[in-house]
């Protein structure tokens, strides 16, 4: 096996309570895993560059999507239908919609929908082949909406990917209606299936998945910016299902 080439690294401060100190936990494929002695966070840091990061995520994420239409249709169709019960109509963004099943069925249950999405492959089916309106490529940060702009605001395992967390959670503020709600859903390092050692936790993923939350810190880091979380669905597999709003 060829040995991982990592050209250059970028050592940041914790994101969300800036310590410093951290104690290191395991490498793998040779990038540091460490717990931040303030919070807890765990993360990669250093971790290598973002332009490198994002070299990393090929058309073959979004294809294996596809592969999958049937059961992410029909997945989506739960989430949508919980969705209803909370507000059930008004403008729908997904973030990290990759190839646009959410969106479709939202669409079809008569939301507004608009979604984000950085591989171009899913970008093209997503409005392709479902048709698909406001679908736009790149970052969420990169698109300035207008704030107050979306009611429902998704993010389906993206937050750990994130460059900058602050960043991102300030801009979902601004641009959540009033009464909005943001629904995350991330891998919960704080659950009772995950492993030990950490390092056989399937989630666990260099390059990939740059932080990982329990509640706690996912709390701390949206009431850094005026966000709380009002529900923490259960879930039997390892992950943080959240709805979150204004403080």
């Amino acid at each position: 096996m060829s040995k991982k080439v990592i050209e250059s690294w970028d050592k940041i401060a914790c994101p969300i309570c800036n310590g410093t100190t951290f104690t290191d936990l395991f490498t793998k494929d040779e990038e540091p895993f460490v717990e931040c002695q303030q919070c807890s966070l765990t993360m990669i840091n250093p971790r290598p560059t973002y332009a490198s990061i994002l070299k990393g995520y090929t058309k073959d994420y979004s294809q294996g999507y596809i592969n999958k239409k049937d059961k992410k249709i029909r997945r989506a169709k739960r989430r949508i239908r919980k969705m209803k019960k909370i507000i059930p109509e008004g403008r729908w963004l997904d973030i990290g919609c990759s190839a646009g099943f959410i969106l479709s069925v939202a669409k079809s249950a008569n939301y507004d929908t608009y979604g984000i999405e950085i591989d171009p492959l899913g970008v093209k089916y997503a409005r392709e082949a479902l048709r698909l309106d406001n679908i736009f490529q790149g970052t969420f940060e990169e698109h300035h909406f207008d704030d107050n702009f979306f009611d429902i605001i998704t993010l389906y395992d993206v937050i750990e990917h994130v460059q900058d967390l602050n960043k991102i959670v300030k801009e979902l503020k601004r641009v959540l209606s009033k009464d909005g709600v943001i629904e995350i859903w991330t891998p919960d390092i704080g659950h009772w299936r995950v492993p030990e050692p950490l390092i056989e936790w399937r989630a666990i993923s260099p390059s990939k998945h740059l932080y990982y939350f329990n509640k706690k810190t996912l709390s701390m880091l949206l009431n850094k910016h005026g966000l709380k979380i009002i529900k923490k669905r259960f879930s039997l597999k390892p992950g943080l299902q959240v709805f979150v709003t204004h403080k």
